[in-house]
């Protein structure tokens, strides 16, 4: 396993290499665009240039970024009403075509700076069939890959199963990638929170083991690329996405061990989304709880 975060990129991006590296990061996730606005960052080519061989320099890898939080491509492809959360719209935006917009420029930045994939939420049908939005997201996805320049991958992220996301099952995910056109550029990211969340016992004994051998059946373990390891603020089945220190929540220090020393997720990327011990995000604190956890959990096997 490679342990890293997800990073602040605020000043330039190439800061984030030197953020990660400060908290111990072998691997690393950021945030390409700012996550609450469609308008692209116009990152410099000093930055990109910088953030390629600072990374280089510390070996740091596998690198990743975070889909921004308004991509949406299970969204109706039609015109919508938008504007300031709490006030009158003012405006209009398809957010499909928004979605599939964002998605092409993510791969783009992505390849520029040799990021191998980019996590994304995969969804929701906003009021339409599960069937028509696992539609719309397969042809969002297909056009995505087949219109941006470069080979960084999309990794279709689980999520908590909060109201009509899409990604709450294995089978939905599979569903999500048949519709995609089953490319070689489309893996998957699992999300342990989220994982407990929506009712899949990765805190139980054996229970990841359970939970990995149901995904290889439905979808392929050699479709994983990558893991985020996150502690639960929220009960087992509660459906909520809330993201608590490692050992400090519902799954705990035995669940950590037991997710951590599972033989099948050996080799993959581990990226913390955690808050922090001072709530500014992952800190060397969680780092080295990861990593103990990891040595701990192995020993149990």
């Amino acid at each position: 396993m490679r342990f890293g975060a997800h990073v602040s990129s605020s000043g330039g991006i190439s800061n984030a290499i030197d953020r990660g590296a400060a908290i111990g990061c072998e691997s690393l996730q950021v945030f390409t665009h700012n996550p609450r606005t469609w308008k692209p960052i116009n990152h410099k080519d000093a930055e990109i240039e910088g953030f390629r061989s600072k990374a280089a320099d510390e070996g740091m890898g596998p690198l990743v970024s975070h889909g921004l939080y308004l991509i949406n491509l299970g969204a109706p492809d039609k015109e919508v009403p938008t504007g300031p959360p709490g006030k009158p719209a003012t405006k209009t935006r398809n957010i499909y075509r928004a979605s599939v917009e964002s998605l092409i420029q993510h791969i783009e930045i992505g390849h520029a700076l040799g990021l191998e994939g980019i996590v994304l939420h995969v969804g929701s049908s906003k009021g339409s069939s599960e069937d028509e939005a696992i539609g719309r997201i397969g042809e969002g996805i297909q056009e995505a890959l087949e219109t941006a320049d470069g080979d960084t991958s999309i990794y279709l992220e689980n999520t908590a199963g909060a109201g009509d996301t899409i990604g709450r099952t294995f089978a939905q995910l599979q569903r999500v990638f048949a519709a995609a056109g089953e490319s070689d550029r489309l893996g998957f990211c699992l999300d342990s929170q989220h994982l407990f969340a929506s009712g899949y016992p990765v805190h139980e004994p054996g229970g990841i083991d359970r939970v990995v051998d149901e995904f290889d059946g439905e979808v392929g373990l050699e479709r994983l690329r990558c893991l985020h390891l996150n502690d639960s603020k929220t009960p087992f089945g509660s459906n909520r996405d809330r993201h608590e220190n490692l050992g400090d929540g519902e799954i705990g220090p035995e669940g950590m061990r037991s997710i951590l020393g599972c033989p099948a997720l050996q080799g993959l990327p581990v990226v913390l989304e955690v808050p922090g011990l001072e709530g500014k995000g992952p800190d060397q604190e969680n780092m080295d709880r990861a990593r103990r956890f990891h040595e701990e959990g192995l020993a149990a096997r």
